[in-house]
């Protein structure tokens, strides 16, 4: 997991998250208790992503969902992606799209995790580039 950045990891963790609120707020109980266990594990390699030092062996070795070939699949295309600028506009991508659909600076922040300045940071060069900073407060 050398070549993931823990910023990568934790964005992945965040929409996948966000996948499972969204099927919770649609009805889709279980989408959502299928996606349960892929939060579960992105979360605690996100957390063990940001503990210094070596990994430990329990971390090395993937259990549940994570394990399963599919998943093994999306992550190793992930790994040999080139990261690309687009990159880091990404989290801004998604944050206006939170806005857009309603969410709150704080909701915003608390999904992606950063703080409120920076969803406000976000949201205002998004807006600057186009529909203007009002389109995504509400």
């Amino acid at each position: 997991m050398s070549t993931i950045t823990v910023s990568l990891l934790n964005d992945t963790l965040n929409v996948v998250a966000l996948a499972r609120e969204t099927a919770l707020a649609r009805g889709g109980q279980d989408q959502a208790n299928r996606l349960t266990p892929v939060v579960d594990g992105l979360r605690s390699a996100a957390t063990a992503a940001r503990q210094p030092g070596p990994a430990s062996p329990a971390a090395a070795q993937p259990s549940g969902m994570l394990a399963q070939a599919d998943f093994q699949s999306l992550l190793a295309a992930a790994q040999k992606a080139p990261l690309t600028s687009a990159a880091s506009s990404d989290r801004g991508t998604v944050a206006a799209a939170m806005a857009a659909g309603g969410m709150g600076e704080v909701d915003i922040a608390r999904q992606l995790g950063i703080s409120r300045e920076e969803v406000r940071l976000m949201l205002s060069s998004l807006g600057s580039a186009g529909a203007g900073p009002k389109a995504y407060w509400r």
